[in-house]
Protein backbone atom coordinates (compact mmCIF):
# COMPACT_ATOMS: atom_id res chain seq x y z
CA UNK A 1 0.00 0.00 0.00
CA UNK A 2 1.36 3.55 -0.95
CA UNK A 3 2.36 5.79 1.90
CA UNK A 4 -0.21 9.04 1.69
CA UNK A 5 1.98 12.25 1.45
CA UNK A 6 2.08 12.45 5.16
CA UNK A 7 3.23 9.54 6.19
CA UNK A 8 6.22 10.52 3.16
CA UNK A 9 7.37 13.86 5.13
CA UNK A 10 7.08 12.20 8.54
CA UNK A 11 9.68 9.38 7.41
CA UNK A 12 11.94 12.20 5.93
CA UNK A 13 11.61 14.16 9.21
CA UNK A 14 12.47 10.92 11.03
CA UNK A 15 15.32 10.01 8.54
CA UNK A 16 16.68 13.53 8.65
CA UNK A 17 17.05 14.01 12.82
CA UNK A 18 20.18 12.24 13.10
CA UNK A 19 21.64 14.28 10.88
CA UNK A 20 20.00 17.16 12.68
CA UNK A 21 21.44 16.22 15.61
CA UNK A 22 25.21 15.75 14.42
CA UNK A 23 24.92 19.02 13.53
CA UNK A 24 23.64 20.10 16.58
CA UNK A 25 26.03 18.59 18.61
CA UNK A 26 28.79 19.59 16.59
CA UNK A 27 27.71 23.27 16.38
CA UNK A 28 27.35 23.41 20.30
CA UNK A 29 31.12 22.74 20.73
CA UNK A 30 33.19 25.70 21.62
CA UNK A 31 36.68 26.12 21.09
CA UNK A 32 38.14 26.76 24.40
CA UNK A 33 41.98 28.82 24.95
CA UNK A 34 42.98 28.30 28.26
CA UNK A 35 46.31 30.68 29.16
CA UNK A 36 48.49 30.88 32.49
CA UNK A 37 50.61 33.58 31.39
CA UNK A 38 53.56 34.89 34.11
CA UNK A 39 54.91 37.56 31.93
CA UNK A 40 52.21 38.19 28.81
CA UNK A 41 53.70 36.30 26.33
CA UNK A 42 51.70 33.70 26.31
CA UNK A 43 48.56 35.75 26.90
CA UNK A 44 49.90 37.22 23.56
CA UNK A 45 49.96 34.61 21.68
CA UNK A 46 46.72 33.37 22.88
CA UNK A 47 44.98 36.35 21.60
CA UNK A 48 46.49 35.64 17.99
CA UNK A 49 45.46 31.94 18.42
CA UNK A 50 41.68 33.01 19.49
CA UNK A 51 41.28 35.38 16.81
CA UNK A 52 42.22 32.89 14.48
CA UNK A 53 39.52 30.47 15.66
CA UNK A 54 35.56 31.26 14.43
CA UNK A 55 33.70 31.43 18.17
CA UNK A 56 36.97 30.62 20.12
CA UNK A 57 36.76 32.14 23.94
CA UNK A 58 40.01 33.03 25.76
CA UNK A 59 40.11 32.60 29.53
CA UNK A 60 42.21 32.07 32.09
CA UNK A 61 43.17 29.04 34.38
CA UNK A 62 41.78 30.72 37.08
CA UNK A 63 38.16 31.96 35.20
CA UNK A 64 37.57 28.35 33.51
CA UNK A 65 34.14 27.49 34.42
CA UNK A 66 33.03 24.01 36.03
CA UNK A 67 31.23 22.99 33.15
CA UNK A 68 33.02 22.05 30.18
CA UNK A 69 30.82 19.99 28.28
CA UNK A 70 30.35 22.68 25.98
CA UNK A 71 34.03 22.93 24.91
CA UNK A 72 35.75 21.08 22.05
CA UNK A 73 38.95 21.48 21.07
CA UNK A 74 40.82 22.97 24.00
CA UNK A 75 43.82 24.74 23.56
CA UNK A 76 46.32 24.99 26.80
CA UNK A 77 48.45 27.67 26.34
CA UNK A 78 51.81 28.24 29.30
CA UNK A 79 54.88 29.30 30.12
CA UNK A 80 57.55 26.95 30.89
CA UNK A 81 57.77 26.41 34.61
CA UNK A 82 61.55 24.49 34.94
CA UNK A 83 60.59 22.70 32.04
CA UNK A 84 56.68 21.54 32.44
CA UNK A 85 53.62 23.41 32.56
CA UNK A 86 52.78 25.37 35.88
CA UNK A 87 50.98 23.87 38.75
CA UNK A 88 47.46 25.77 37.40
CA UNK A 89 47.33 23.88 33.88
CA UNK A 90 48.03 20.78 35.65
CA UNK A 91 45.59 21.60 37.65
CA UNK A 92 42.79 22.22 35.42
CA UNK A 93 44.07 19.84 33.00
CA UNK A 94 42.68 17.58 35.52
CA UNK A 95 39.33 18.18 34.68
CA UNK A 96 39.32 17.16 30.95
CA UNK A 97 37.47 14.91 29.66
CA UNK A 98 36.84 13.51 26.53
CA UNK A 99 38.59 16.59 24.80
CA UNK A 100 41.02 17.53 21.34
CA UNK A 101 43.56 19.08 22.82
CA UNK A 102 46.27 21.16 21.30
CA UNK A 103 48.94 22.83 23.67
CA UNK A 104 51.09 25.75 23.30
CA UNK A 105 54.00 27.45 25.48
CA UNK A 106 56.10 29.66 25.26
CA UNK A 107 60.12 30.03 26.65
CA UNK A 108 62.97 32.08 26.82
CA UNK A 109 65.08 28.91 25.02
CA UNK A 110 65.57 27.35 21.52
CA UNK A 111 61.92 26.83 20.40
CA UNK A 112 63.75 23.87 17.96
CA UNK A 113 64.54 22.19 21.37
CA UNK A 114 60.61 20.88 22.32
CA UNK A 115 61.23 17.51 23.77
CA UNK A 116 60.21 19.15 27.29
CA UNK A 117 56.84 20.61 25.44
CA UNK A 118 55.77 17.18 24.19
CA UNK A 119 56.35 15.48 27.78
CA UNK A 120 54.46 18.66 29.71
CA UNK A 121 51.54 18.11 26.53
CA UNK A 122 51.19 14.35 27.28
CA UNK A 123 50.95 14.78 30.96
CA UNK A 124 48.47 17.65 30.66
CA UNK A 125 46.05 15.29 28.52
CA UNK A 126 47.03 12.19 30.14
CA UNK A 127 45.96 13.82 33.64
CA UNK A 128 42.09 13.75 32.48
CA UNK A 129 40.81 10.85 30.80
CA UNK A 130 39.51 10.14 27.04
CA UNK A 131 41.39 13.16 25.75
CA UNK A 132 43.56 13.16 22.55
CA UNK A 133 46.34 15.46 22.07
CA UNK A 134 46.27 16.68 19.04
CA UNK A 135 49.34 18.99 18.11
CA UNK A 136 51.88 20.94 20.16
CA UNK A 137 53.40 24.74 19.00
CA UNK A 138 56.41 26.32 21.01
CA UNK A 139 57.82 29.93 20.42
CA UNK A 140 60.21 31.79 21.58
CA UNK A 141 59.25 34.39 24.67
CA UNK A 142 60.57 37.10 26.89
CA UNK A 143 62.15 35.61 30.33
CA UNK A 144 60.77 36.68 33.70
CA UNK A 145 63.47 38.99 34.47
CA UNK A 146 63.01 37.89 38.11
CA UNK A 147 63.82 34.23 37.19
CA UNK A 148 66.79 34.88 34.80
CA UNK A 149 68.01 36.99 38.46
CA UNK A 150 67.28 33.64 40.43
CA UNK A 151 69.11 31.26 38.02
CA UNK A 152 71.62 33.53 37.67
CA UNK A 153 72.66 33.65 41.46
CA UNK A 154 71.77 29.68 41.37
CA UNK A 155 74.35 29.55 38.76
CA UNK A 156 77.27 31.34 40.83
CA UNK A 157 75.85 34.86 39.73
CA UNK A 158 77.78 34.73 36.41
CA UNK A 159 76.22 35.08 33.10
CA UNK A 160 77.92 33.41 30.49
CA UNK A 161 78.36 35.16 26.91
CA UNK A 162 75.94 32.54 25.37
CA UNK A 163 73.01 32.92 28.21
CA UNK A 164 72.98 36.42 27.91
CA UNK A 165 73.29 35.48 24.00
CA UNK A 166 69.91 33.94 24.74
CA UNK A 167 68.41 36.17 26.87
CA UNK A 168 68.47 39.07 24.75
CA UNK A 169 67.56 37.07 21.64
CA UNK A 170 64.29 36.43 23.97
CA UNK A 171 63.69 40.02 24.53
CA UNK A 172 61.60 40.51 21.17
CA UNK A 173 59.50 37.79 21.85
CA UNK A 174 57.14 36.84 20.41
CA UNK A 175 57.04 39.03 17.74
CA UNK A 176 54.48 39.18 15.08
CA UNK A 177 56.05 35.95 13.26
CA UNK A 178 55.28 34.35 15.76
CA UNK A 179 51.90 35.04 16.26
CA UNK A 180 51.23 34.83 12.69
CA UNK A 181 52.69 31.47 12.78
CA UNK A 182 51.23 30.25 15.89
CA UNK A 183 47.80 31.36 14.23
CA UNK A 184 48.41 30.17 11.33
CA UNK A 185 49.55 26.96 12.90
CA UNK A 186 46.10 26.02 14.91
CA UNK A 187 44.15 27.67 12.11
CA UNK A 188 45.82 24.63 10.00
CA UNK A 189 45.53 22.04 12.69
CA UNK A 190 41.91 22.70 13.58
CA UNK A 191 40.63 24.58 10.36
CA UNK A 192 36.19 24.91 10.91
CA UNK A 193 36.19 21.34 12.08
CA UNK A 194 36.24 21.54 15.63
Amino acid sequence: MPKTDEEVRAQRTADAAPEKNAQEAQDAHVPLVVISSRTGNTMILGHAITDALPGAVLMRTSEVPEDLERFNPVLLGFWCDRGDAPEDMRELAKRLHGKRIACFATMGGDPDKDAWMRRASESLVAAGSDNELVDIFLCRGRIDPEVFERMTTMLGGNVSPERESRRRESETHPDRTDLARGAEFFRSVFGMNF
